[in-house]
């Protein structure tokens, strides 16, 4: 089974521009996720896609593998766009601003296609702690069936009504963004409509529900923190001084 992770890194962000190339710890972000994701066993190639020339050029001092892609609306299409040259067979599609992305994170979720033949797209959840996270319409929450088989994904809370104590002993747990699937099944979704309750709910994972192809969530114990603002950074940056100092 052939794997590639794709990193797509986009320039422009109305909340951090130029998220990619902000300097953590002495590199740009976008190598701490590259060279996470090099480390994940499953994965034989990892590439970079971008629009902006920056992104490519920081790509390529640091000696990573980048492609240029023209404009898209989503990381998802970015991504589709480099593999319709590909030949591999499964596609991991890496958030370029998880730099805490652990590589055993990818192995897992790479893992149920190596044993499950039929999976045809398979990402992470991590349990719910707080009452704020279950609550928190930034939270995606995912539910799933006894195969592990997504049922729906919400920001919504969900599943019912959590009393405010219960939320550590009834299952909740939220959506990690890291995605993998079978190479045609993600051409074959990037060429489909927006469906209903993807538009309602905001989540383009949903398109897949809808014309009833399942999601695959497997569950992962390490906690990841987006940057989505510079004040994400700066927390990711003691995490990451932390872990060295721990390894001094």
């Amino acid at each position: 089974m052939q794997s590639v992770g794709i990193i797509p890194a986009r320039y422009a962000s109305s909340r951090f521009e130029g998220k990619p190339l902000a300097n953590l710890l002495g590199k740009p972000m976008v190598q701490h996720v590259y060279e996470n994701a090099c480390r994940a066993k499953t994965l034989n190639e990892v590439i970079v896609a971008t629009d902006d020339r920056r992104i490519y050029d920081a790509v390529k001092q640091f000696g990573g593998n980048v492609q240029m892609t023209g404009a898209c609306a989503t990381g998802t299409e970015r991504v589709a766009v480099v593999a319709e040259g590909l030949t591999c067979d499964i596609i991991a599609n890496i958030q370029g601003d998880e730099p805490l992305l652990e590589p055993a994170q990818i192995d897992m979720m790479l893992q149920p296609f190596i044993d499950r033949p039929a999976v045809q797209v398979c990402t992470l959840k991590q349990r719910v702690e707080t009452a704020r996270d279950y609550r928190d319409v930034n939270v995606v929450k995912v539910v799933t069936n006894l195969q592990g088989d997504a049922l729906y994904f919400s920001r919504a809370s969900m599943p019912g009504k959590v009393q405010e104590g219960a939320v550590q002993k009834f299952p909740v747990y939220r959506h990690v963004g890291l995605y993998a699937y079978r190479r045609e099944q993600l051409l074959t979704f990037t060429k489909w409509e927006c469906t209903p309750y993807e538009i309602a709910e905001g989540l383009e994972q949903l398109r897949f529900l809808e014309h009833g192809v399942p999601i695959h969530v497997v569950e992962t114990d390490t906690s990841l923190i987006g940057v989505d603002v510079p004040a994400d950074l700066e927390r990711v940056k003691r995490i990451l001084e932390g872990r060295g100092a721990k390894t001094k």
